[in-house]
């Protein structure tokens, strides 16, 4: 593996998070609206990524920050004030302060960031363990490794899509790339999971809709009417600690989110399949 990290900038290397990002439009993954097809898996990763994040990396934390598979950086905010440096990189960047590389072939030098962030990527390349692995490799050692992935959702290809994850595949992805899982929980639980999908195909019909003039409105409509009504009781739905219970067994929910640690130098890597069994949050 090469790890110089020639032709990257010092100065897009050292940018903070929010820095070089014009006016966009709203973000439907960090302000996702009560009419969004996405809303309870939006929702839900939004709340648990803060909460981690806040509790994990406090405000003045030092550490550096690598965000794999940024896109747009939606999620850059959530640092500020808590690293000393954040950096995004995507084979298809979306902002020129972005690093351009592949997933699965960083270009970043063996223990360079003290957090590693992969944020719903790991079904959209061919090769997720490669994925992590590299993820293993740039982060140092007793540094977090931070991933999303989803279970139950429908195939969404940008520009591709190939796995879906339950709670023990995610996890042994992380172990045999030499990770130690620490904690494990649930986005979505499996009732409000059945809202969600609902209304992803409640969108398909609101897409139809929107592409002609005279049937826009109908599109609007059913957003107000049918979409949010959903979410609203989506909401309460995934209030329903056993529904989240991944655990139990025979539970479907949408997406899983992982907490992994770099072992630290010296200390012994656990051996496949024997790590020890990781904390769950419902």
């Amino acid at each position: 593996m090469n790890n110089s990290t020639a032709g990257i900038s010092t100065e897009l290397r050292k940018r903070k998070p929010g820095m070089g990002q014009r006016g966009v439009a709203r973000s439907r993954k960090t302000q996702p609206a009560l009419t969004d097809t996405t809303f309870l898996l939006n929702r839900s990763m939004l709340r648990a990524l803060r909460e981690e994040i806040a509790e994990r990396f406090p405000q003045g934390w030092s550490g550096r920050v690598l965000d794999v598979g940024c896109g747009a950086k939606p999620y850059a905010a959530l640092f500020n004030g808590r690293c000393s440096e954040y950096v995004g990189c995507d084979e298809y960047p979306a902002d020129p302060s972005v690093v351009r590389c592949p997933a699965d072939h960083l270009a970043f030098a063996d223990g360079e960031f003290d957090l590693v962030f992969c944020s719903q990527v790991l079904e959209h390349v061919a090769r997720p363990w490669a994925v992590v692995g590299e993820c293993s490799r740039v982060l140092r050692p007793g540094g977090v490794a931070l991933f999303t992935a989803p279970f139950l959702f429908p195939h969404h290809p940008s520009p591709t899509d190939f796995y879906r994850f339950t709670h023990e595949g995610l996890s042994s992805l992380a172990q045999q790339a030499g990770l130690e899982v620490e904690e494990v929980s649930a986005q979505c639980g499996s009732i409000a999971t059945v809202f969600l999908l609902t209304n992803w195909y409640v969108g398909l019909l609101r897409h139809v809709l929107q592409r002609r003039r005279l049937t826009r409105p109908l599109s609007w409509i059913c957003g107000f009417s049918v979409s949010a009504p959903l979410n609203l009781v989506g909401m309460v739905a995934d209030q329903v600690r056993y529904a989240r219970d991944y655990t139990r067994g025979n539970m479907g929910v949408a997406n899983y989110m992982l907490i992994a640690r770099k072992p630290s130098q010296g200390a012994a890597r656990p051996q496949a399949g024997g790590c020890r069994a990781p904390v769950v949050q419902a």
